[in-house]
C-alpha cells in the first residue's frame, strides 16, 4: 500500500483509475467521485468511459487509454494523501450500515393529514401559521430560535409539518432525538451521540421586478408634490426584484460534512424519507470518522510542537550555556592579567628605593580583589560592583 503521508504521483494515479472504478479510488483519499475526476482532469489522466467497468465485469477484454505526456507547466504530482486504514474501513462500514437501516426502515409514507403530530411539529405549527410578525421580503415563514428549523411560504407549511413529522417520529423509532438549540438558532438531531444541525427550506424563485404603472404613478405623485408634504413622509419604494415559491423544498443535515436531500421534478421528498433516515445515520457516522480524524491529526500536532519547543528549548540552552561558559573564560582570563599585573608592580616596588609603601600595598590589595571577584571559580562579592543602583533623587525636594 502506498505510504498514507506521500503524494501520490501522476503515473501512479492513472493505474489505480484505471485499475478500480473513481468511486472506489476516491475513497481512498476522502473525496467524491466528482472531485477525483476534476483532479484527473486538471492532470490529464485520462478515465474509463461510460459503461467501461460493467463491460469488464461482464468479462471483455478493454483497452487502457495511454497516458498522454503531461505539458511543461503542469505537476507531476497529485495533491491527496491515502486515508488511514481504519477511516477507510469505517467509511465502508458506514455504507453497509447504511443499507442495513434502509431495510430495517423499508418503505415510509407521509400522510396527507397530520394526526396525533410530534410535540416539536405542533409547536411549529402554532408559531408558523401566526398572521403578524413576517417581515421577509421572500415571503418566508421561519423561527428557528423558538421552533423547529422550517423555513417555507406560507402555502408550504402544512406539507413542511407532515414531512417533519413523519421524520422526526421514524429517527424517535431508532433512538435519534430531535431538539431546538435557541441559543444557536438551530434544530439538530442527536444520533449516537453526535448533535447534526437539521433543516427543511423551500427554495423562492427571485426574478426582476417590473415596476406596474400604479407603482410609477405613486412614485412620480410624490416627488411632485414633495414640497407641499411633510419631510417625514417616506417616498413610496418599488423593490428590486419579485419572489415566487416554489414548493420545492430541501432537507438540509450537517455542515462539513453534510447532506442535503432535494425535491426534483421526478421525484418528491415523502417518497425518499427512508433515503434520507438512513443517509442521517451515514453522516453522524463520518462525522465521528472526521472528529476522530482531526483529534489524530490535532495529536500529531501536538506532539510535533512538543518536540519542536524540545529542540528549540534545548538549544537556547546549549547556547545560553556556551555563552556563560565563554564568558567566565573571558573572566578567568582577566582575571589572571590583574593578578600578573599585581605581581609586576609589587617586585617594581620591592626593589625601589622607596620600598612596598602601606599605599601601594593597599593598592596592591584592592587589584588582587577585584581579580578574585573577576575569577569564576572564587565566588565572593564586590561590595561597591555588586551593590544595588541607588535609588534617584526626588526632583521635588530641591
Amino acid at each position: 500500500m502506498i505510504n498514507s503521508e506521500s503524494e501520490i504521483d501522476r503515473e501512479a494515479l492513472y493505474q489505480e483509475v484505471w485499475a478500480d472504478p473513481v468511486t472506489v479510488v476516491a475513497e481512498r483519499y476522502g473525496l467524491s467521485d466528482v472531485g477525483l475526476a476534476k483532479i484527473c482532469r486538471k492532470l490529464t489522466i485520462p478515465l474509463p468511459s461510460r459503461g467501461y467497468w460493467a463491460k469488464v465485469k461482464a468479462g471483455r477484454v478493454m483497452k487502457k487509454a495511454p497516458l498522454p505526456p503531461l505539458k511543461p507547466d503542469r505537476t507531476v504530482v497529485a495533491p491527496l494523501k491515502w486515508l488511514p486504514a481504519e477511516v477507510v474501513e469505517a467509511k465502508q462500514g458506514v455504507k453497509q450500515k447504511a443499507e442495513s437501516i434502509r431495510k430495517c426502515t423499508g418503505e415510509i409514507v407521509v400522510p396527507g393529514e397530520l394526526s396525533a403530530p410530534h410535540p416539536l411539529i405542533s409547536a411549529a405549527a402554532k408559531r408558523l401559521k401566526r398572521r403578524e410578525g413576517w417581515e421577509d421580503p421572500k415571503g418566508i415563514r421561519a423561527a428557528p430560535d423558538e421552533v423547529l428549523n422550517l423555513q417555507v411560504t406560507k402555502d408550504a407549511i402544512d406539507r413542511a409539518l407532515r414531512i417533519a413529522d413523519t421524520l422526526i417520529k421514524r429517527l424517535g423509532d431508532l433512538g435519534v432525538r430531535a431538539q431546538v438549540d435557541s441559543e444557536r438558532k438551530r434544530t439538530t438531531l442527536e444520533i449516537q451521540g453526535i448533535s447534526i444541525p437539521f433543516s427543511i427550506a423551500e427554495h423562492v424563485a427571485r426574478s426582476r421586478h417590473v415596476p406596474t404603472p400604479a407603482e410609477i404613478r405613486a412614485r412620480d405623485r410624490y416627488w411632485s408634490n414633495l414640497s407641499r408634504r411633510s419631510r417625514d413622509e417616506p417616498a413610496p419604494r418599488i423593490p428590486d426584484f419579485d419572489y415566487t415559491p416554489t414548493g420545492m423544498f430541501t432537507i438540509s443535515a450537517g455542515g462539513w460534512p453534510g447532506k442535503n436531500w432535494r425535491d426534483t421534478p421526478r421525484t418528491s421528498l415523502e417518497t425518499r424519507i427512508s433515503e434520507v433516515i438512513s443517509g442521517l445515520f451515514v453522516l453522524a457516522e463520518e462525522i465521528r470518522v472526521k472528529e476522530e480524524e482531526t483529534r489524530r491529526r490535532e495529536e500529531v500536532r501536538r506532539q510535533a510542537e512538543s518536540r519542536y519547543q524540545f529542540l528549540k528549548n534545548r538549544l537556547e540552552n546549549e547556547q545560553a550555556e556556551f555563552k556563560r561558559l565563554e564568558e567566565e573564560a573571558r573572566d578567568l582570563e582577566r582575571a589572571n592579567r590583574l593578578r600578573v599585573y599585581a605581581d609586576a608592580v609589587e617586585q617594581k616596588a620591592r626593589t625601589s628605593a622607596d620600598g612596598l609603601t602601606k599605599e601601594v600595598s593597599d593598592w596592591l590589595a584592592w587589584v588582587r580583589a577585584k581579580a578574585d571577584w573577576l575569577d569564576p571559580m572564587i565566588h565572593v562579592c564586590d561590595p561597591i560592583m555588586d551593590a544595588p543602583e541607588p535609588p534617584k533623587p526626588n526632583p521635588y525636594w530641591w
